[in-house]
């Protein structure tokens, strides 16, 4: 549809929260013009990895591997508040959703209490992004931030959040 000329088509230049030495600015750089980004080399630091694979599954395990244990143990990182995944689409095993879905049961397994909107679940200590701007509230597409609380009384929930203040539903 891009390539017909026959939509309209807006392309995002500027980037706003990352370093422009980035490999993440890089790397998506690559993946815009078509190219896969460059391997991080045995023992160079990165702020960015790129996993490849054949299978769906191979990839998921991988995934699941370095987020939850591999960086974790090498670097220290903690594994909610220190890694970011990007995934290119939502839908499918290696879509947001089930991504979202099969880490929060990795790394926040027991949390309580839960609560369930829209198709989501939430739990104390999830690591939460906002989607859509809300300029009343001062929440803007992006801002991440944890679950510091639910509360599930006269059926109200809130959840608040480090950068992204108070979300009720």
């Amino acid at each position: 549809m891009i390539e017909s000329g026959k939509v309209p088509v807006v392309r995002l230049t500027e980037i706003f929260r990352q370093a422009a030495t980035s490999q993440i600015i890089t790397g998506s750089h690559a993946i815009n013009r078509g190219q896969a980004p460059r391997i991080t080399q045995k023992g160079e630091e990165t702020d960015f990895y790129y996993l490849t694979g054949e299978e769906p599954e191979e990839l998921f395990a991988k995934l699941m591997s370095v987020v939850t244990r591999r960086l974790p143990e090498k670097f220290g990182f903690d594994p909610v508040n220190d890694i970011q995944v990007l995934a290119p689409m939502n839908r499918g095993g290696l879509g947001a959703r089930s991504l979202n879905v099969a880490l929060q049961e990795a790394l926040n397994p027991n949390a309580l209490p839960r609560v369930t909107r829209y198709g989501w679940t939430y739990a104390t200590g999830d690591k939460v992004i906002q989607t859509v701007n809300n300029y009343d509230k001062e929440v803007f597409n992006g801002d991440i931030g944890r679950v510091k609380n639910i509360d599930i009384e006269e059926g109200d929930s809130s959840i608040s959040a480090d950068s992204i203040g108070v979300v009720s539903f």
